[in-house]
């Protein structure tokens, strides 16, 4: 990768279009990470655009929904289903679109909503959805585009996808005009400008009681982002946790617990 983005901050002056490109495919396309640690899970639904996965409580009348973050898979909800069910929820989680053993070699925020959507028809009605990361940035699109849920939970998730662009353009060393190049390719790829997207677009439009969990140390997306979407959206709560970072916080029971008593 030093030497990608070395290539990047040097040939980028010169061949602005091209460093885009390259950047945009890889920004689309995730590390597949197969889907692990499943065995007590039961398959809902096989491998397609997205693929399900149920835990079940006897006498649960509610399911929530468990929708990942990029380069993840429902296999990293384990802990977090767990205490759903210890309160009485049913609970699906889905490999999105390519990821886990879903279909596809690239992806999007876009692709993720929709699956959102797909797999509430499929399968729902759902109560709750937790999102994390894009996942939970991805939620906020599905719910502007018609999604029909009673509660929303985010976890360590971004307030705008824009950002999400920009930090990658940072990280990547690009020049202007290939960050301009690289970002109307990664829009043509979605099909959707990013304006549309935009926290302070959809954020407000969510009208459910929201759960906003954010650490304060996430290195991946800032807890400012937490903060961004509490005051945007109408009827929201933080749950500040600190010294999980991005991806621990998962696999914190504690945090966990709480999410599943707030839902409950």
């Amino acid at each position: 990768m030093k030497t990608i983005r070395f290539l990047d901050r040097t040939i980028g002056w010169i061949l602005p279009g091209l460093v885009g490109l390259v950047a945009s495919k890889i920004f689309v396309k995730p590390r597949r990470v197969k889907s692990r640690n499943m065995s007590s899970w039961t398959l809902l639904h096989p491998a397609g655009d997205y693929v399900a996965w149920g835990k079940s409580v006897v006498g649960a009348n509610k399911t929530v929904l468990i929708i990942h973050g990029w380069e993840s898979h429902a296999g990293h909800m384990n802990i977090l289903a767990e205490a759903l069910n210890d309160v009485g929820l049913n609970v699906v989680a889905m490999d999105a679109p390519a990821h886990g053993d879903a279909k596809g070699k690239a992806t999007n925020a876009i692709q993720f909503a929709a699956a959102l959507i797909k797999i509430s028809e499929d399968l729902g009605p759902f109560d709750t959805v937790i999102g994390h990361s894009m996942g939970g940035g991805a939620l906020f699109i599905a719910l502007s585009d018609g999604l029909k849920i009673n509660k929303v939970v985010t976890i360590g998730s971004p307030f705008l996808f824009s950002d999400v662009l920009e930090r990658f353009s940072q990280y990547m060393d690009l020049p202007p005009r290939a960050r301009r190049s690289f970002i109307d390719r990664v829009e043509a790829f979605t099909g959707r400008s990013w304006d549309e997207t935009r926290g302070d677009v959809v954020a407000p439009k969510v009208k459910q009681p929201t759960l906003i969990v954010h650490d304060v140390q996430d290195k991946e997306i800032p807890f400012s982002d937490a903060l961004a979407l509490e005051k945007a959206i109408p009827n929201a709560t933080v749950l500040k946790t600190d010294g999980l970072g991005h991806r621990r916080i998962l696999r914190d029971r504690t945090t966990a617990a709480a999410i599943a008593e707030w839902i409950k």
